[in-house]
């Protein structure tokens, strides 16, 4: 019966990203358009978004998405303790141009999903099931509330939302694995994680830089670049 409420809820909040909240992307001039990811030779064009297929091929299953559906095992190798399936545009096609995205979160007790940036969308956060501890963290320059973290245990049928372009974060408290579903209104909100992109760039950043950005010395930098410059395109 909670399932069924969490289901229930889920799609309640779904609802709200698809027809009150303003889209980040421009609006479709058609009723879809589903991505033609299949790779032109000789074509240089680049597109913001991706071209559309033949309308007259869609069927039902382009609408349908099932990898979602089932929660990510964690192994000890894991070096966060959580994982992340994306369904943008990239992976389910028929979201191009439709100004909205999923996201499952799976964290077991002690996970954690690094301080990131979704630079182009607004995000809700739907747990459902455990429990976790989200925040984010509001502008430097906002006058009102510079750097001032709005964060908070959320539980099972409960939301959170996210502003667009803010840094914010995942992480499980409590006893149990939890997880997640999170809507954007984006088909392609953009993932900007704080450790990788600073300490996993190609080429990498000057550890001058970092060392003194961060009051660290150069070995602990080096250290940080070995180690996040493993997981360079894990999230692509």
């Amino acid at each position: 019966m909670d399932s069924q409420k969490n289901l229930m809820l889920a799609l309640f909040v779904f609802s709200l990203v698809a027809t009150s909240v303003k889209a980040a992307d421009p609006d479709p001039l058609q009723d879809f358009c589903i991505a033609d990811l299949s790779p032109k030779p000789g074509c240089a064009a680049h597109m913001n978004g991706y071209p559309c297929k033949d309308p007259a091929t869609a069927a039902a299953q382009d609408f349908i998405y099932k990898g979602l559906k089932s929660p990510t095992i964690i192994t000890p190798t894991n070096p966060w303790g959580a994982n992340a399936k994306l369904a943008f545009a990239r992976h389910w096609p028929a979201l191009n141009t439709l100004g909205v995205s999923l996201v499952r979160l799976d964290l077991i007790p002690g996970g954690v999903i690094a301080p990131h940036t979704h630079n182009l969308a607004t995000e809700i956060v739907f747990v459902t099931s455990g429990e976790l501890y989200i925040g984010f963290v509001a502008n430097s320059d906002d006058v009102s509330a510079p750097n001032k973290l709005f964060a908070g245990m959320v539980k099972a049928g409960e939301a959170f939302v996210i502003p667009r372009g803010l840094v914010h974060f995942q992480m499980n408290k409590g006893i149990a694995n939890a997880s997640t579903i999170n809507f954007l209104n984006s088909h392609n909100p953009g993932i900007s994680f704080l450790p990788l992109t600073l300490f996993g760039a190609l080429p990498p950043v000057d550890p001058g830089t970092l060392a003194r950005s961060f009051g660290i010395n150069q070995t602990a930098v080096t250290a940080l670049e070995g180690a996040w410059s493993q997981l360079n395109g894990a999230f692509v």
